[in-house]
């Protein structure tokens, strides 16, 4: 348990940081850029999602830092352990979930948006 919660917090960090800023980013060239060049909305959500990417690369290790500052237990685990196929496992499912979770948690902000406003402007 401890294992499948230190792999997953700092990538519920990270999972809602890639969504929000893909959500904002992909919005906000949709109805600028989109609207005036006729950009589909999909390509601003493309162009959205490299900017994600950019801001995971850039602050990955700000996130894992501010888990690592929240004192999470660290499971005592041997070099031996670590190697074992369920101890990897475990880990790469507490990432899968945290990811899942922050990536929700990221999605809260399309309660906030206007999302037929590019739609409506490349109609004008």
């Amino acid at each position: 348990r401890i294992h499948f919660a230190h792999s997953m917090v700092p990538m519920i960090g990270f999972g809602a940081m890639d969504n929000f800023v893909m959500i904002q980013a992909g919005d906000l060239i949709d109805n600028t850029l989109g609207v005036k060049f006729g950009l589909a909305t999909l390509t601003a959500a493309a162009f959205g999602q490299i900017c994600s990417d950019v801001s995971g690369v850039a602050f990955g290790g700000v996130i894992e830092a501010a888990a690592t500052k929240l004192g999470l237990p660290v499971a005592d685990l041997s070099p031996k352990q670590r190697i074992m196929t369920r101890v990897k496992i475990v880990g790469t499912m507490g990432s899968l979930v945290g990811v899942v979770l922050g990536c929700l948690l990221g999605m809260v902000s399309l309660l906030f948006l206007d999302l037929e406003a590019a739609e409506r402007a490349k109609r004008e």
